[in-house]
C-alpha cells in the first residue's frame, strides 16, 4: 500500500496484487477529489501504474468530486493502456459526478469505442 504525497485529499491508497515478481494488477482509489488541483498527482499514479502493471483498476469513491480534467485524464490513460497492450478499467458503479460531467461536456459515448475497451469510462450514455 502506498500513500501519495502532496495534497492528502487526492487518494488514500494504491494496492498491488502480486504474482511472483510481476505486478498483475494495480488498484488505485480515486480519493475524494479528482479536480484540477489534484489531477497531476492522480495522473502520475496512473502513469506509474501503467508502466508496471498489466491491469490498472480505478476504484471510485461514491461521492468523489470531479471536474473536466478527470474525464480528460481517464480517457488519455485508456488510450495509453490500449497502445501498450494493457487494461485500464474501473470496478463498481461510475460516480454520478462523472456521468453528469461527460453529459454536460458532450463527451459521453453511445457507440463502440475505437480503442475497443469494453470498460470505457465514457461509454455509458450519460444521464
Amino acid at each position: 500500500m502506498v500513500t501519495p504525497k502532496g495534497t492528502g485529499k487526492l487518494m488514500d491508497q494504491v494496492q498491488n496484487a502480486l504474482t511472483g515478481d510481476r505486478h498483475d494488477e494495480l488498484v488505485i482509489n480515486s480519493g475524494d477529489h479528482l479536480t484540477i488541483e489534484t489531477i497531476a498527482d492522480f495522473a502520475q499514479l496512473l502513469r506509474s501504474g501503467l508502466a508496471e502493471a498489466a491491469t490498472v483498476v480505478i476504484d471510485f469513491r461514491e461521492n468523489v468530486e470531479m471536474d473536466i480534467t478527470a474525464v480528460q485524464v481517464l480517457c488519455s490513460a485508456c488510450q495509453t493502456a490500449s497502445a501498450a497492450g494493457k487494461k485500464f478499467i474501473y470496478r463498481g458503479p461510475l460516480p454520478t459526478t462523472l456521468l453528469r460531467l461527460a453529459t454536460a461536456a458532450g463527451s459521453e459515448r453511445h457507440d463502440h469505442c475505437k480503442i475497443d475497451n469494453p470498460s470505457c469510462f465514457r461509454k455509458f450514455g450519460g444521464l
